[in-house]
């Protein structure tokens, strides 16, 4: 049997640990998040990050961050990995899905209105927010995070409703510097640092094209739909991302609770990733 290491020790790789039962054995977890080293995961240790697999014996090293896959595999092939043992197919798949969905979606060419924007709430490293910058060049970004990783509140949400066990300041390796550096039209993007939706009170857009909720958490989920919901154009996208995943189900609920205080079920279709949902404004 294989031995693997699993780089992402957050839900996606807890997913893909018990995907792997019986198939492999999985010696443990890598992260770059150093809360989670000397922890363990699925009963399994959490050693470090890459350069922590230096003298390990190891088959395969599976990439289980969507978010960082590309910035993962830098850091793997730097600390020596063979390229032929990084295995990134457990979430290429997502990202890609979501890239080609969002091209797609850019090249229909839906009309803007004047002073018509886009945005991402729940940016991190910016790997998605630089296709949306890329895919609008003429519309202004709206980036909103903590750019500190999870709040407090928001966990105490999740916790008391038994949604996840996410702890505060997970994801907080990012930076408004790191983000700007990756896209291509930075001078369209506006950051907003600090806990939405509080930070929403200073944008003066009335309306909204493409929106990606990717806030991981119940709370933000809810506020986000609340805020651009109302804002988008008529046939515009609110992506959510999350939403099929086992263990993140502050997302649905979150989705869920919306419907009921709208009153009506939202137009809901999925976008090929087992994981978005993607919310179509109608009327």
């Amino acid at each position: 049997m294989k031995k693997v290491w699993i780089f992402g020790a957050g839900r996606t790789g807890a997913n893909i640990c018990r995907q792997l039962a019986g198939e492999a054995s999985v010696e443990g977890f890598l992260d770059n998040d150093a809360s989670y080293w000397g922890t363990t995961k699925e009963g399994r240790p959490v050693l470090g990050n890459a350069e922590a697999l230096r003298g390990q014996l190891y088959d395969e090293v599976i990439i289980a961050s969507p978010t960082a896959l590309p910035v993962i595999r830098q850091q793997l092939l730097d600390a020596g990995v063979d390229p032929l043992r990084i295995n990134g197919s457990y979430v290429e798949t997502q990202v890609n899905a979501r890239i080609n969905f969002l091209r797609d979606f850019a090249a229909l060419g839906i009309e803007a209105p004047e002073r018509c924007a886009v945005a991402e709430g729940g940016v991190f490293q910016g790997e998605f927010a630089k296709e949306i910058n890329a895919c609008f060049p003429g519309l202004t970004l709206h980036l909103f995070d903590t750019f500190e990783g999870f709040d407090q509140r928001d966990i105490d949400v999740e916790l008391a409703r038994r949604f996840s066990e996410e702890k505060a300041r997970h994801f907080n390796i990012t930076s408004q510097e790191l983000v700007r550096a990756k896209l291509p039209h930075p001078e369209r993007a506006v950051f907003h640092k600090g806990y939405f939706p509080e930070t929403a009170q200073g944008v003066t857009e009335g309306s909204f094209l493409f929106v990606n909720l990717d806030f991981d958490l119940y709370n933000p989920t809810l506020e986000g739909l609340r805020f651009f919901y109302p804002r988008m154009v008529e046939h515009g996208v609110i992506l959510v991302d999350d939403y099929f995943l086992p263990g993140y189900l502050g997302i649905p609920n979150a989705i869920r609770d919306f419907e009921q205080e709208l009153g009506t079920p939202l137009v809901k279709l999925p976008i090929g990733d087992h994981c978005g949902i993607a919310i179509v404004k109608q009327g």
